[in-house]
């Protein structure tokens, strides 16, 4: 760890409550890596960010998460020594609002390997065993936020798959899917959220199917192999992150610890347009929610500015100067806030319901956005700044805490798709403010 020193020309221990960063040369404090901080109007000291709605965000220590990594790593690896003959067997709980995604994924040699995922909602099996390779879907969508009981059975020349102990599909398996690891036989390796499955393991061959393998899911009551949740119990309650949430609801949730980069094209027929349409629930009244940056620069940023202990505006930034300001009493609120903000050569406008809204835009200040989006192609950002732009490029630098929905340019913003993205933002499942009435 370093800090700032008195002259800004080096890092000094004892200078700077956060960290010091050098950012392009030059040297500044930072308290955005330590949730719930912000750095002071001092810009030396951290201070707390005020709580704008309380989440009910408490965790189970025996609800496995499935997208603790981004990149598609395995959440745990469990290796079983099986007897010979052994039939695959697998029985969870399991919920989501992610479309898509790898579920469960157990090879036990090079020539065969079986996955379960999601595809549109509903189940999915891909297969390869010595002499075939098979896909399969079926049953209907269960990606309802719901809790369902999922059972995989491998018998004597097939394989049965059921949700809610209702069969979705029987498929033919003439060979067994477990064979001999390599040598050591009555070996056998389950992985749950199998590692990169759009680019398999270099001991696996090509999938017949691509999948995105980032699945925002949680799991509980474990049978693996019929032999209950050994192993799996000790791997979950080892580590926080990768413990469920009690109770979820749909959206993206951000923890104010890091952000998400996309890849958009602005630029059409000549020019270029920035169309947003969020739904948010900020947890914490300051963070910023959209952001499009160029090196060490922001040329245009959205961001929740606080305006008092449970009170705070949203802020439209261009290159780092305050030009619109939404006030609205829904901010700080369990209700999320629709928010439509259109940029174009011309013209800015921004609007919710329930909202007034105020302009300031200085001379010439579209003319440079233009400029940039016409020569340069911008990185954008959700929720948060990278670390290379300094805190001096914008006057709201720390990480958004709360739920948002956002569609850019008519495209809904999938987060398992971001370009890269934080660990601690969930794509698929917000924490809500109470839990549900009907349930304990």
């Amino acid at each position: 760890r370093s800090w700032l020193s008195p002259d800004v020309d080096e890092c000094e221990v004892g200078v700077c409550e956060g960290v010091c960063v050098n950012t392009m040369g030059s040297y500044s404090c930072r308290c955005e890596g330590r949730q719930g901080l912000r750095l002071a109007e001092d810009q030396r000291s951290c201070e707390e960010v005020p709580v704008c709605v309380q989440l009910y965000d408490y965790k189970h220590s025996e609800m496995l998460y499935l997208g603790e990594q981004f990149t598609g790593g395995p959440v745990i690896y469990l290796r079983f020594r099986l007897p010979e003959n052994t039939k695959f067997a697998a029985e969870f709980d399991f919920r989501t609002f992610d479309p898509e995604g790898v579920v469960l994924y157990a090879e036990s040699s090079q020539d065969s390997w079986f996955m379960l995922g999601l595809r549109g909602g509903r189940i999915e099996v891909q297969f390869k065993t010595q002499h075939s390779m098979k896909v399969t879907s079926g049953g209907k969508a269960i990606n309802n936020g719901q809790w369902h009981v999922i059972s995989v059975d491998e018998l004597e020349s097939s394989i049965s798959v059921k949700i809610s102990k209702e069969a979705v599909m029987s498929i033919n398996s003439p060979e067994s899917l477990l064979l001999p690891q390599n040598d050591h036989k009555n070996n056998d390796s389950i992985t749950v959220k199998q590692p990169s499955y759009n680019q398999p393991p270099d001991d696996i061959d090509v999938t017949p199917v691509q999948i995105n393998a980032r699945l925002d899911g949680c799991i509980r009551g474990w049978n693996l192999m019929n032999q209950g949740a050994s192993g799996v119990k000790e791997v979950i309650q080892e580590k926080k992150s990768k413990h469920c949430f009690l109770h979820v609801e749909r959206g993206t949730y951000f923890t104010g610890a890091g952000l998400a980069h996309f890849n958009v094209d602005y630029r059409e027929s000549g020019s270029w347009r920035v169309d947003l349409k969020m739904r948010i629930r900020p947890s914490s009244s300051t963070g910023v929610l959209f952001a499009l940056v160029l090196n060490d620069t922001v040329p245009l940023s959205v961001a929740v500015v606080t305006q008092g202990p449970d009170e705070a505006d949203l802020q439209v930034f261009l290159d780092g100067v305050s030009v619109a300001t939404l006030q609205s009493l829904m901010l700080c609120y369990p209700d999320r806030l629709s928010v439509e903000l259109t940029v174009t050569p011309t013209s800015l406008e921004i609007v919710a319901n329930t909202s007034t809204w105020s302009y300031s835009l200085p001379d010439g200040a579209l003319d440079r956005l233009n400029n940039t989006m016409m020569t340069h192609s911008v990185r954008t950002c959700i929720g948060g700044l990278p670390d290379e732009v300094p805190v001096s490029a914008t006057p709201v630098t720390a990480y958004y805490h709360g739920c948002m929905d956002i569609n850019v340019n008519a495209r809904l913003l999938d987060f398992d798709e971001a370009d890269t993205k934080h660990n601690s933002i969930k794509s698929h499942s917000c924490p809500p403010v109470s839990p549900p009435q009907d349930t304990l």
